[in-house]
């Protein structure tokens, strides 16, 4: 039976309204249990997609058993009774969450829209999980939540340009989730729908983010001109609006990768180095919301990924094993791009022993990330190794790679996106 309960409202307001995003910060609460208690049985205790329809929708018989619970209370600072009781006032005449009664803010709290909030959400899932689990969450609350803002106005009080520009980034962000999905043809859709939007806008810098993505896109899909000139563009649309030095940067980094194609050495080097003096300057400029990070570490990759084009083998590797010492554990499909990257120069340089090591690592990290764009570079890198296979060491990876493959195209299989336009 279906009845108004609390926790779907302690959710929304600690930014996990997204199934993905609760399991992410789920799974890390249950390792925090975990050690706190000292019971290794609680890391694995986990919320199903079915159980969250449900308690989202307030159908429950009873409260969880006792390790979910556990790991909840962590969580969300509210006890099991509280979040699966009467969203009604209680016996106090409160309807509060109780760290509200408490004067305390909801975890990640801030000043920013509630779009400003899905976006870390899903940003944060995406990184996690690949864009294959997040693109229809992402397109639904686009169509649901955003799209009515656009013509009229919403209920959560935003003026049109932060609907807009919520709707910008969210367009572009699922264009990069159908390209991580292997579904080119939705991406360059919704990449196009993005910069027809971000022309509704006064601030320039949306359009120019899309304009980045755009480039890196056409990169990926070897149209290395456009790519190059659809990075011009970006940075030419930025210079007439507030200065945006990370933005700058991957613009920069765009327009390098594509003239290290054209084995456009000393441009490409040039692009480097804007980008690195732009990216010095990010720190001193508040970051936008409608920006996609581009930090330290994602410049780093990208500079990897030029000069192994160029053939710059002992800085590309220096500078791939720099964006591996900058990301964080975390961000696991990053480092797993990152390490292809390495293994690729190691390999090159002939230091096949390294590269198995690289490879080692990377299939061990990398085996929970369903991307479609990091399964064709792994293709890509075992059919580097296969002109080693004669070494016993590489061999064993070679199986081991093949192994994974298969895993990942069942995984793969699983979460295809539709036919048709979204």
């Amino acid at each position: 039976m279906r009845r108004a309960i609390l926790f779907p409202r302690v959710v929304a307001e600690r930014r996990m309204r997204v199934y993905e995003t609760f399991t992410v910060r789920f799974q890390r609460a249950a390792k925090e249990v975990a050690q706190l208690d000292g019971d290794p049985s609680l890391a694995s205790v986990y919320v199903s997609r079915s159980t969250w329809d449900r308690w989202m929708a307030g159908d429950i018989k009873g409260i969880p058993r006792h390790p979910t619970c556990r790991v909840l209370e962590h969580l969300l600072d509210e006890s099991a009774e509280r979040l699966f009781g009467p969203a009604e006032p209680d016996a106090g005449g409160r309807t509060e969450p109780e760290s509200a009664v408490r004067g305390e803010r909801p975890t990640g709290g801030g000043e920013e829209g509630p779009h400003v909030a899905a976006l870390e959400s899903f940003r944060l899932a995406d990184r996690q999980l690949g864009g294959g689990h997040v693109y229809r969450s992402v397109v639904h609350y686009l169509t649901n939540v955003v799209a009515p803002g656009l013509f009229g106005s919403t209920e959560t009080g935003e003026d049109g340009e932060g609907v807009f520009g919520a709707a910008v980034v969210l367009t572009e962000m699922a264009a990069w989730m159908a390209h991580d999905a292997g579904r080119d043809d939705l991406a360059s859709g919704h990449f196009d729908r993005a910069l027809r939007l971000a022309q509704s806008l006064t601030d320039v810098t949306a359009g120019a983010n899309v304009l980045a993505g755009m480039s890196h896109l056409a990169l990926q899909t070897q149209q290395v001109d456009i790519a190059a000139d659809l990075a011009r563009s970006g940075l030419a649309r930025l210079s007439a609006g507030p200065r945006v030095p990370a933005l700058s940067a991957r613009l920069h980094a765009m327009e390098a990768r594509a003239l290290a194609r054209r084995d456009e050495g000393r441009g490409a080097r040039q692009a480097l180095d804007s980008a690195r003096g732009a990216l010095s300057l990010a720190a001193s400029v508040p970051m936008s919301p409608w920006v996609a990070p581009f930090d330290e570490a994602a410049l780093a990759s990208e500079a990897a990924s030029a000069l192994l084009d160029l053939g710059a083998l002992d800085a590309a590797a220096a500078e791939a094993a720099r964006a591996l010492a900058l990301r964080d554990a975390s961000r696991v499909r990053s480092r797993a791009f990152g390490q292809v990257t390495l293994a690729r120069v190691l390999l090159a340089q002939d230091h096949v022993d390294a590269a198995c090591q690289v490879g080692v690592e990377l299939l061990t990290a990398g085996q929970s990330v369903t991307s479609l764009r990091l399964s064709s570079q792994l293709a890509l890198l075992q059919n580097d190794f296969e002109g080693h296979r004669a070494i016993p060491e590489v061999r064993d990876l070679l199986s081991r790679m093949a192994a994974a493959a298969r895993h990942r195209r069942l995984l793969l299989g699983s979460l295809a996106l539709p036919e048709g336009p979204q």
